[in-house]
């Protein structure tokens, strides 16, 4: 493991500080970037999805053809990760969902509906870890398509996202993702402001009462 880790680290350096070397070998890390992205530690697949990030920038600017060739191969390992069903692998996928939204560019127009629905899947998981991943890709579906996203989905993970605002150990995390999609969705967003103020007014009155 500390040899993957070691692996993983190095890549993530070079894909963001020498891409003119590592461009001939892009097509060999995607092959092989699962293992880590499959880890049974947390940081080493974290750390995948890093370097995965600067593989994405490396080709952003590169042969069209072939980027569309690499990000389909990627995103279709990626759904095949959320099939296998185990914890590491439903992560590393949801890393991978990530990135293509960020830096994916139109490939993910395609592909949109579905990850949304993946993501909606496992709002619910057993595993936290895999619960705060879908809250930080909620903006991320948010900020890719505003109008599909506020047309179709912004309802349901407004009401996921209210029930957290009733848990105070996940208010914070909550409060974050519906800023950041109000900044994506504009006034879409309306409907649901009462709700979320609601806690804002509680979270300011409980943060004065511990400053008292």
């Amino acid at each position: 493991e500390e040899r993957r880790y070691s692996a993983v680290l190095i890549l993530r350096e070079l894909a963001r500080n020498a891409q003119t070397l590592l461009y001939a070998y892009v097509q060999h890390i995607f092959d092989l970037i699962w293992v880590g992205l499959r880890d049974l530690r947390l940081l080493i697949r974290e750390t995948a999805a890093e370097a995965i990030s600067g593989c994405f920038q490396i080709i952003r600017e590169r042969d069209q053809s072939m980027r569309l060739t690499w990000q389909s191969k990627i995103y279709d390992e990626a759904v095949q990760g959320i099939r296998m069903g185990t914890v590491e692998s439903i992560h590393g996928s949801l890393l991978v969902i990530k990135e293509l939204l960020q830096q994916g560019g139109m490939f993910m127009h395609d592909h949109y509906q579905e990850a949304c629905e993946i993501v909606f899947r496992f709002k619910d998981h057993r595993e936290p870890v895999i619960r705060r991943t879908v809250v930080l890709l909620i903006p991320e579906l948010a900020n890719y398509s505003p109008t599909d996203f506020a047309q179709t989905y912004l309802h349901k993970f407004m009401v996921f996202l209210s029930g957290m605002l009733k848990k105070e150990k996940e208010r914070n995390d909550a409060f974050l993702a519906i800023g950041n999609i109000a900044n994506a969705v504009k006034s879409a967003i309306a409907p649901y402001l009462d709700g979320v103020l609601i806690y804002v007014r509680e979270g300011l009155r409980d943060r004065k009462s511990t400053r008292l």
